[in-house]
């Protein structure tokens, strides 16, 4: 064996001359987010915990619990813009009714927005872009956390402008008094996050301005694709009431068929909340028995803990159900395969959710696969 004189190793790289931290934020921006978010579910589940053994009271536990989620709600605002911001999102320009996206969102959060005493009132015209399903849902998603903070009363009108045509997602917060410029014009969580979400798409622009009654924000889109019709005379809408669009998805019946008892549970929540009838199955026979007694127009598969007949289900699927519409719900290692399929909030093109993240993709997911069915 020869040897080796230190002389003839390679020199190590200098990397305290080369590594910058201006470089490197995205990286230091989730480590924080992950760790908060992992802390603060762990915090929640501390406090359910104390409830349950009666050291906590409801009314407490909310009263803790809140800050907690708004934490959360933050972390995961940051780790959207990290996403969309590195470009590992990759984007698929289709035709949607963005009156359709905006109404799936509000009905999605009616709940909690009733429980924040959070009034809405809407005028929709259809309006067909080109956007994408994920972006043009995050957009939606962030224009009413950014809202919310700011008033109770919110109005909102989806119209469209033909000079030049483009259609615009307009959003009044009332208020009692002239608002605080300083609170309006900060660059806030929410706002850096529709900014990202703007500047991803490119065919977005957002304004912010203030009024003597309230505050308004407005988006702009400029791929509108339909001329809009004339106006709905019952579009007006109080939050309390369904839309058309929403009574039309109301009608459908979903069944979800998984061997976890928690996922079942996880996923006929998220359904029910959008005002759709669902069951819980755990099995081949438990599906086909549900599906001889009423019309199914959706069934959720989870795939990542199948019945134990799940062989026989798709095969009486196959054969007796071809048309049937199936959402699966995926591991989250399926989506390391390709990384730029991670990061997609909507994935009904694909009829793929991850388990991992229920809350933030299946009901969007649900919607739109409905309104492909019914």
């Amino acid at each position: 064996m020869n040897d080796v004189s230190p002389n003839d190793l390679p020199a190590a790289p200098p990397e305290d001359a080369t590594w910058r931290m201006a470089e490197h934020w995205p990286e230091l921006v989730a480590a924080i987010t992950d760790q908060s978010i992992d802390s603060v579910d762990a915090l929640l589940r501390g406090l359910e915990l104390m409830v349950q053994r009666g050291k906590l009271t409801p009314a407490e536990f909310q009263v803790l619990a809140t800050p907690a989620q708004r934490l959360k709600h933050c972390g995961m605002h940051a780790q959207q813009i990290i996403r969309f911001q590195s470009g590992r999102v990759r984007q698929s320009h289709e035709k949607i009714d963005l009156a359709f996206v905006v109404e799936s969102v509000l009905q999605e959060r009616r709940d909690e927005l009733a429980m924040q005493g959070i009034t809405v009132r809407r005028k929709f015209r259809p309006a067909e872009l080109l956007i994408d399903p994920t972006l043009g849902y995050s957009l939606a998603q962030a224009m009413l956390d950014w809202s919310v903070r700011l008033g109770e009363h919110i109005d909102l009108k989806l119209e469209r402008a033909d000079d030049p045509p483009r259609a615009r997602l307009w959003m009044k917060i009332r208020t009692d008094e002239t608002p605080s410029q300083a609170d309006v014009f900060m660059d806030n969580i929410q706002w850096l996050l529709l900014r990202q979400i703007a500047a991803t798409d490119g065919g977005i622009e957002l304004q912010r301005a203030v009024a003597p009654d309230g505050i308004e924000l407005t988006a702009w889109f400029k791929r509108v694709l339909t001329a809009g019709p004339s106006a709905d005379p019952g579009s007006d809408r109080a939050d309390g009431t369904p839309s058309t669009v929403f009574k039309t998805v109301s009608g459908a019946y979903v069944l979800v068929c998984s061997a976890s008892p928690d996922t079942r549970l996880r996923a006929l929540g998220i359904v029910k909340q959008l005002g759709v009838a669902a069951d819980g199955v755990a099995s081949a026979a438990q599906t086909l028995a549900a599906m001889r007694d009423r019309e199914v127009h959706l069934l959720i598969l989870d795939e990542d803990n199948p019945p134990a007949d799940i062989a026989q289900l798709r095969y009486d699927l196959a054969a007796m159900h071809p048309d049937l519409a199936v959402l699966r719900l995926v591991v989250p290692r399926a989506r390391a395969k390709d990384p730029k399929d991670g990061d997609t909030a909507v994935m009904a093109e694909k009829m793929k959710v991850p388990v991992d993240a229920l809350e933030q993709s299946l009901g969007s997911a649900v919607m739109f696969t409905l309104s492909n069915v019914i």
